[in-house]
């Protein structure tokens, strides 16, 4: 079985940004905000737990599983460019 998921950069607060993501041709209702610049600098520490660093926003109907392989990419997109994809997608 495939998987297909979208995401899109919703804002940037500082170094903080919100982004939406859902599985890709359906709505994106899912909603987490991630800090990548405190990650890689160190200020949030390697070993901190995935749901701390990835953290769900109320609203977010869709799965941790599907925000964690969007975090990846976002994460990589950060290291090589120094700033958060407008938006992008993780297939598989």
């Amino acid at each position: 079985m495939a998987i297909c998921i979208e995401f899109k950069l919703i804002k940037v607060c500082g170094t903080l940004a919100t982004y939406q993501y859902g599985e890709c041709l359906k709505e994106m209702d899912g909603l987490f905000e991630v800090d990548v610049y405190k990650l890689m600098t160190g200020e949030i520490a390697g070993d901190t737990p995935m749901s701390e660093v990835v953290r769900l926003l109320p609203s977010a109907t869709k799965s941790e599983f599907m925000a964690y392989r969007a975090f990846r990419k976002i994460r990589n997109y950060y290291a090589e460019h120094g700033e958060y994809p407008a938006q992008g997608g993780y297939y598989a």
